[in-house]
């Protein structure tokens, strides 16, 4: 136990004091494994032929449900270990995956000035395909999404139509999370361009191909100055009839999880509830 609690203590530091810009890591600090968790690795290709390393985690009961988790492109899949166990006691079978040149994937060159890449949009697409493919007997697919994962999330589950959405920080446009990275941070960003705003953003996403979502939950930090509740709230607006928010107090963005876990789950559970 001892150990379990430290190597989840360690997580939870790698996941704060990040810089809005990527972080790839290709090493696995732990795995599923060190806590005994049932899983199978497995490799997704993209339309673009790269191939995605990712841990799928059976539910331990009959569920026709499945969570997809999106990391924030700080380290890799193996920061969100604690949110899928919340999935997993919540009778979901989890997947969780690596972008391109994260982890175990495809080498893809990540410039440590970007925000995020339009590429990873494909990524998460591809992992939607390999679970309609390989996971007939699951038919419904929901997302979570930290950060960039949780913005990606958004744009994808609109266009592809899928349940529901929990994004934890997530940014409503790239230039916008541009702006309010340098008016917080004092950090310049580069975003991607020449790219489809519908495929990969969520204000464009939502106001284009959002309505049939089954319910989208934002978590925000009170104090956070890059994704902040205002903003949140005004992306919030554009599917207003389906939309929740969880505003985490005494939270600067970094920590939502950490600062209240059991907040944290009650709130999802909640959300989730049938």
């Amino acid at each position: 136990m001892k150990k379990i609690l430290a190597l989840l203590f360690t997580l939870a530091l790698l996941q704060t004091n990040y810089a809005n810009a990527l972080n790839p890591v290709r090493t696995y600090l732990v795995k599923p494994s060190d806590f005994g968790m049932n899983y199978e690795e497995i490799k997704i290709k993209t339309d673009d032929g790269m191939l995605l390393n990712a841990w799928y985690f059976p539910s331990s009961q009959t569920s026709y449900k499945i969570m997809v988790l999106s990391d924030d492109g700080n380290g890799n899949m193996s920061d969100l270990i604690e949110q899928v166990s919340v999935f997993l006691s919540l009778q979901y079978h989890v997947l969780a995956y690596d972008y391109r040149g994260f982890g175990t994937s495809s080498d893809f060159e990540i410039k440590p000035n970007f925000y995020i890449y339009s590429q990873f949009q494909k990524d998460l697409n591809a992992v939607v395909d390999y679970i309609k493919k390989e996971k007939t007997s699951i038919p419904k697919i929901h997302l979570y999404g930290i950060g960039i994962g949780a913005g990606l999330s958004i744009a994808v589950g609109a266009n592809r139509n899928l349940g529901t959405i929990i994004a934890d920080s997530p940014y409503t446009t790239f230039e916008l999370a541009k702006t309010r990275i340098k008016e917080a941070k004092n950090i310049d960003v580069l975003v991607p361009l020449g790219y489809n705003k519908v495929e990969c953003e969520p204000k464009y996403a939502l106001e284009s191909k959002g309505a049939q979502l089954s319910g989208i939950f934002y978590i925000v930090g009170d104090k956070d100055l890059v994704y902040t509740p205002k903003d949140i709230k005004e992306l919030m607006k554009i599917r207003s009839g389906i939309s929740f928010i969880y505003v985490v107090k005494n939270s600067n963005g970094d920590n939502n999880l950490s600062v209240d876990k059991e907040k944290y789950l009650a709130e999802i559970k909640s959300f989730l509830k049938p």
